[in-house]
């Protein structure tokens, strides 16, 4: 099997997806697959080229990175959160990816991981002009999320945005979602059941660990001796942080915690902004860290907060959920009951859930939890142990692959 994999994001990108397709990639090519990734030079959420790709500044760059083959094509790099220099972006990343796809001719079958919805379209232009059969992963539902958080409001740009995803759902040979919450999603606008396969994303035990030596995190930050509440990941207007700094605000009083905020995205400005405002001194922004500094983090963590709006329980499912179990820390997921983050906290028992978007629920909930230390830690032993019995990397992997070969199948 020759795959053309396409996605904006892959290492050294940072962002939740860029990581696991860079681990979906090179497990199918465990599998037996022959791999090519079509992702852009990584610049993910700091507007600027990654310094070791300034060489390949306004070109295509080629490797073959552990087995799987990475073209990474030029992109307009956005300076502001201007829905038109982000549109800018997509676009340049699909007019070239299209160009790099079909140098890879030919191709057996093509997978686009959404978002953005408009890769599902790069993908699908190459599968025609290569004859491949195309299948969709979806990560959040397009354009749902992104009208919810009210980052769209135009009725034109809606409407158009609505009509590339009915047409993305009827091209894919085969679409995989991330729930079951999701697929109903899809279900009621019309997909064939049978064209959906539900396959949650997953974190590595293997890669993500405790680790017992974290005392250089600690001691570069000054953390002596803090509660650690740890937000890691993507600073976007899915997570409703500004409820987080509410919580901060409500436990002013209480000196030992701390929050914790790292990582980029499009409300971080405005996220220093209102903590300034609020004079906020128990919440520390830091950047993203290197792969060695985060898994320092995560362990030196002493309560890691999942969120996610509360209209978005059926659109989303936030991935730091997984790693965060696989590096046992306890987890307080202020999500909505029914979104499949509590289903799992549940299961779990890898921590406990608040209420959306309350900021005095959370923060009672984390002056409770800072109190039992011993119910943390069985936390955070519950859900490591839940995440290698039950969403592990090679079986996750292994059902796309599944799903892969059944949509070439489908076609002889």
């Amino acid at each position: 099997m020759k795959l053309l994999l396409f996605h904006m994001r892959y290492k050294p990108d940072a962002t939740g997806t860029a990581p696991l397709v860079t681990q979906l990639a090179e497990d199918l090519v465990s599998y037996g697959v022959d791999v090519t990734v079509v992702a852009s030079l990584p610049h993910y959420g700091k507007n600027v080229l990654h310094e070791d790709f300034e060489e390949h500044k306004g070109s295509f760059s080629t490797a073959v990175e552990n087995g799987v083959k990475v073209v990474r094509t030029p992109v307009y790099i956005p300076r502001s959160k201007r829905i038109i220099q982000r549109a800018m972006n997509y676009l340049s990343y699909n007019i070239n990816s299209v160009l790099a796809g079909l140098r890879e001719r030919p191709a057996d079958i093509i997978l686009a991981i959404n978002p953005p919805i408009t890769t599902s379209f790069s993908a699908w232009l190459t599968s025609l002009l290569l004859g491949a059969p195309l299948v969709i992963g979806i990560q959040d539902v397009w354009p749902d999320c992104i009208i919810e958080v009210g980052a769209i409001r135009s009725k034109l740009l809606i409407g158009v945005m609505r009509g590339m995803e009915l047409l993305q759902y009827r091209i894919a040979r085969k679409i995989i979602v991330l729930s079951e919450g999701m697929k109903a999603n899809l279900i009621n606008k019309g997909v064939s059941e049978r064209k959906i396969q539900v396959i949650p994303n997953w974190a590595d035990p293997e890669e993500v660990k405790p680790v017992k030596n974290y005392d250089r995190f600690i001691q570069a930050h000054k953390l002596e001796d803090r509660f650690i509440v740890l937000f890691s990941g993507n600073h976007g207007y899915i997570a409703a942080l500004d409820t987080v700094l509410e919580a901060a605000n409500i436990l002013k009083g209480q000196e030992r915690i701390l929050f914790v905020l790292a990582g980029e995205g499009n409300v971080k400005a405005d996220l220093i902004s209102l903590a300034a405002q609020l004079e906020l001194t128990n919440v520390l922004f830091l950047p993203t860290q290197s792969e060695e500094n985060w898994l320092e983090m995560l362990s030196a963590c002493d309560l890691g907060l999942v969120t996610l709006r509360a209209d978005l329980a059926g659109l989303n499912v936030p991935s730091k959920t997984y790693t965060l179990m696989s590096a046992a820390r306890p987890i307080l997921a202020s999500v909505p009951e029914n979104s499949e983050i509590a289903r799992i906290i549940h299961l779990s028992r890898a921590g406990i859930i608040s209420k959306p978007e309350n900021a005095r629920d959370m923060a009672a909930r984390i002056l409770e939890m800072s109190k039992d230390p011993h119910g943390l830690e069985e936390y955070g032993r519950n859900g490591r142990e839940y995440l290698r019995k039950h969403i592990n990397r090679k079986g996750q992997t292994d059902l796309y692959h599944r799903v892969l070969q059944s949509a070439i199948d489908k076609e002889k």
